[in-house]
């Protein structure tokens, strides 16, 4: 997948659009996204490891009267005309997988100027499935409108992103750690990878709550991802998103440290690192 930019700057830019204009995207935008969506020799680190995933840009008016009526986002998306929507089948890791995926579609929405919003819940998944005809196999993790913002936010949106804190993120000392969950890892002493930390530091997250925990073993540059997740029976419903929510983080931190040249491979066996019950061992980044 190319970028036209720096993908520490496109991170630093895209922000979740509930707002849009009226029209359409125009043909030229829409060949972007359709290339876009191939993910041509593009795979998650992942991949291997979950079932095939898929992406389709879905035109609202060509749906009939009724079932624009059903898109079921509740007034939480105004205006958009377009969606991408995916299926993806559910297996190992299928959607720690999708949320990479997703995510670095976003990324490339974002570096041509498109506006886009991460939907995991907020959607008529029923009809969503079956503009993409999905499969006995397969599942709709989340969607995301796309196309042109509107001149400012209505009211409305802003008073959800003030709800959810959109633009706060927890400090360094809640999300990075060094040897094990006791210490926190400084910016500084991440050396090289504190780029690609903050990246993750500053992605998108169900509700804002950055479910990612990361540890740093000691003079070595392995890194270790856990998801958390909340034991609280009301959180049930949330906890569908975390693993969506972390493969968001590891494609931020992946695609960095890609860019700014540090060396590595994934591996998927969970170290020797004490952790509350909360806490799930997702992946490793092996320098």
């Amino acid at each position: 997948m190319q970028f036209s930019k720096s993908i520490i700057d496109i991170i630093k830019e895209r922000t979740s659009w509930r707002t849009y204009s009226k029209g359409s995207l125009e043909d030229t935008a829409k060949d972007q996204i359709r290339q876009i969506l191939k993910l041509k020799d593009f795979n998650s680190p992942f991949s291997e490891r979950a079932g095939k995933c898929r992406f389709e840009l879905i035109s609202v008016p060509e749906f009939d009267p009724e079932e624009k009526k059903k898109i079921g986002t509740y007034g939480i998306i105004k205006g958009a005309q377009e969606f991408i929507v995916g299926a993806t089948e559910k297996t190992n890791y299928y959607r720690e997988d999708y949320g990479y995926l997703m995510e670095a579609i976003i990324l490339s929405a974002t570096d041509i100027g498109l506006a886009t919003c991460w939907l995991g819940g907020f959607f008529n998944k029923s009809l969503f499935s079956s503009k993409i005809h999905c499969q006995t196999n397969e599942i709709v993790p989340a969607i995301s409108p796309i196309g042109y913002q509107a001149e400012k936010r209505r009211r409305s949106e802003k008073v959800i992103r003030s709800f959810i804190k959109a633009d706060a993120r927890y400090s360094w000392d809640k999300l990075f750690f060094e040897v094990d969950f006791s210490n926190s890892l400084s910016q500084k002493k991440a050396g090289e990878y504190g780029i690609p930390l903050e990246m993750v530091r500053l992605g998108p997250s169900a509700g804002n709550r950055q479910p990612w925990r990361i540890v740093k073993e000691k003079d070595k540059d392995n890194i270790h991802f856990y998801v958390k997740f909340n034991k609280n029976k009301q959180d049930k419903v949330y906890n569908q998103f975390v693993r969506l929510d972390i493969g968001i983080s590891i494609c931020h931190f992946d695609l960095t440290a890609k860019e700014i040249g540090l060396k590595g491979r994934w591996e998927f066996e969970e170290p020797n690192i004490e952790k509350s019950d909360e806490l799930a061992y997702v992946a490793s980044w092996i320098s």
